[in-house]
């Protein structure tokens, strides 16, 4: 009798707690409303190692071979996956980027790890302390900045950071790391929320699509269509069109990457659901293949891999002292403001400066002046500078006034920041608005601009460090070259380190080209 009351007893016990148990998990569920989509990640294969050992008596005994299963050691840690809300589902494919970074490491040989990164280590709360560390580690840095090159969010449910949160996540890509996001089951909350984030962190900064010819769509595989399948109606409703992702650049490199519709799904190699099988409730749009999703994702580790050490050498800019007595005759260097990231590479700009300091005799302060298209700001700048990667979108009143500037003796000179198409033909449309009645000519070898300070023959390129020809535009007034144009990125090469994917001059070859073009402006 005793023994029957005490397993009654233990009975009881043990339905308490698991009644205990499971009211926590539901709690938990409901307070986060949880919807696994995928798999838990795969588990990390054993290495085996041979070793000698000996059966037990009798003696004399036989040596005999055993395997003993030995873990592999940790790669350095490469992304973060962030765990952010009260309400939302951060994670609801837990082996997405364990499985990504999988194929990166047997598909490129890169081996990068991954852990979850709660937003609060990002931005701690108010008096909380936040946690040490290093990138190899995946801490924080010690100047309280964020280290880890790449930090990864998706979900499927509509989301808000707090104002402490978008100031942190902002410092971080401004030092150099990149933020990937990702749309699961391709939900239009989730993308309206990121994109509505983004403008609250990047007022000034504009968010859009990708084009054809950016590097993150041939990091490492070649720009190719990609097959998507609506996640509603399953993937029998197969259709092919052109990768969209979406990017924001940050100085001279892209720190945000977007994918409006899933590739969380295909980097856990399995087709997104549809709404009668899981999270019946989630919104959904349509989804990419696995391949083509894997093949994506490992673009995008490429590229910000690649990036890495770019990313942190613009997160300085070092101001330069000059040592010219002339300081009255000495002329600023003026730098235009435009819509279009006027001021992606201020470093360069600073190179540029120091080197005709070292260089040349032209008297120039070490002054980088930003102005506006107004006659009041130009008249004192007689050379201007324009940079840029995106649409300046000058009005027509700006380019009536840098026309009426170079007819009054000054000199434009637009470079082509990394050297992508977009830029390229938004320079062009504005040549020829600027100066409607003259043509966009090509600079031929023995033309002035190229034997002003150097006698350039031929240059290298930045990537290959083959030689490559001289590309160069003009426009003419009165017999001199009022606009000079370089498509390949002549200034980003002067600091010594650039956009490793950027169409560019090695650092020698942009050397002396920018000088030259210069001190052609300065003799005229």
């Amino acid at each position: 009798m005793r023994h029957t009351r005490t397993s009654v007893l233990k009975g009881f016990v043990l339905a308490a707690g698991l009644l205990v148990l499971a009211t926590g998990v539901f709690a938990q569920e409901q307070e986060r409303q949880l919807g696994t989509i995928g798999g838990s990640p795969r588990q990390d294969p054993q290495r085996q190692t041979s070793a000698e050992g000996v059966p037990p008596l009798p003696l004399p005994a036989t040596p005999l071979r055993r395997s003993e299963p030995k873990a592999e050691p940790k790669p350095p840690t490469f992304a973060g996956k962030l765990k952010y809300g009260d309400t939302q589902d951060y994670m609801p494919n837990p082996g997405d980027i364990d499985n990504l970074l999988r194929h990166v490491r047997y598909q490129i040989d890169a081996w990068y790890g991954w852990r979850i990164v709660d937003i609060n280590e990002i931005a701690p709360a108010p008096g909380t302390p936040g946690s040490g560390g290093n990138e190899t580690s995946g801490g924080t840095s010690g100047g309280g900045g964020f280290a880890l090159p790449m930090l990864y969010i998706t979900g499927y449910q509509a989301f808000t950071f707090t104002p402490e949160q978008r100031a942190a996540l902002r410092q971080y890509l401004v030092d150099g790391g990149t933020l990937v996001a990702d749309a699961a089951l391709g939900s239009p909350a989730f993308t309206d929320s990121f994109k509505r984030e983004m403008a609250a962190m990047f007022p000034d900064h504009t968010f859009r699509p990708l084009d054809p010819d950016h590097p993150v769509y041939r990091g490492y595989y070649p720009y190719a269509p990609v097959e998507y399948f609506t996640v509603k109606e399953g993937h029998h409703t197969k259709m092919q069109g052109p990768p969209e992702l979406w990017g924001l650049n940050i100085a001279a490199r892209t720190a945000v990457i977007f994918s409006p519709y899933d590739m969380t799904c295909g980097w856990d190699e399995f087709y997104a659901p549809a709404p009668d099988e899981k999270v019946p409730g989630a919104p959904r749009t349509r989804a990419m293949m696995p391949a083509d999703a894997i093949r994506m994702g490992i673009n995008i580790v490429a590229y910000v891999s690649a990036q890495r050490p770019f990313a942190k050498a613009q997160a300085t800019t070092r101001e330069i002292e000059g040592q010219q007595p002339q300081q009255r005759a000495a002329i600023p260097l003026a730098v235009l403001r435009h819509q279009g990231d006027w001021n992606p590479d201020p470093s360069s700009l600073h190179q540029l400066v120091r080197f005709a300091e070292q260089d040349t005799t032209i008297p120039l302060t070490f002054e980088l002046r930003p102005v506006d298209a107004e006659l009041e700001q130009l008249v004192d700048t007689p050379v201007v500078i324009m940079t840029g990667m995106d649409d300046p979108k000058l009005s027509n009143a700006e380019v009536e006034a840098l026309r009426q500037h170079l007819l009054a003796g000054g000199f434009l000179f637009i470079n082509n920041t990394s050297g992508f198409a977009r830029f390229d033909r938004y320079a062009r449309a504005l040549m020829q608005a600027i100066l409607p009645d003259r043509p966009i000519e090509t600079v031929q070898a023995d033309d002035a601009i190229l034997h002003s300070l150097y006698d350039i023959q031929a240059m290298r390129d930045a990537g290959t460090q083959q030689p490559r020809a001289v590309e160069l535009y003009k426009m003419t007034l009165d017999g001199r070259a009022a606009i000079v144009y370089s498509p390949a990125d002549t200034l980003g090469r002067l600091k010594g380190i650039h956009d490793p994917y950027a169409n560019a001059y090695d650092q020698d070859s942009a050397r002396r080209l920018a000088l030259d073009i210069l001190t052609y402006a300065m003799k005229r």
